[in-house]
């Protein structure tokens, strides 16, 4: 699904959720949604209600600029316990605010490069970095995929 251009709330939950990241030091956020909607409000003049946030979360998630990271935590007793989920930035994702000079947006994309290419070992990992697919992925298409990723980094070092 291509979302074509953001509009005014897709567009600030996109620099807001970058914002919460702490401006590219990571590549995830843990923000609640309650505290989305302040920021929101806050920096952005935008009064939204839970309710379009999340919708607006699902078409950034399927236009491929977010991806959400689900996170699991073990009770003393063995049992495991949903936690919330990490929204994470996808390379489309960093490509946009890199694009929309959001700052520290394309330090955070290079790092994601530098990391996709081989050059870092540090989470995320490229699956959290592409889109999310239903059906598995043939190592040629893999293959394919982290040489179109070379390619830009070399390009991006020029």
């Amino acid at each position: 699904m291509e979302l074509g251009p953001l509009n005014n709330t897709k567009n600030a939950i996109m620099v807001t959720l970058f914002a919460c990241t702490g401006q590219g030091k990571n590549h995830y956020t843990l923000a609640s949604i309650d505290r989305q909607i302040e920021l929101l409000s806050d920096k952005h003049k935008i009064d939204v209600g839970r309710r379009w946030v999340f919708q607006c979360l699902r078409d950034l998630i399927d236009a491929g600029y977010i991806n959400r990271k689900s996170r699991y935590k073990k009770s003393t007793e063995g049992q495991s316990r949903r936690r919330s989920s990490m929204l994470v930035f996808t390379i489309k994702g960093l490509q946009y605010l890199s694009a929309r000079m959001v700052e520290g947006s394309r330090r955070a994309l290079n790092a994601v490069l530098r990391y996709v290419t081989g050059d870092d070992k540090r989470w995320p990992q490229l699956p959290d970095l592409v889109n999310q697919l239903d059906e598995p992925v043939d190592n040629e298409l893999l293959g394919w995929l982290k040489q179109t990723i070379v390619g830009i980094a070399d390009k991006r070092k020029l």
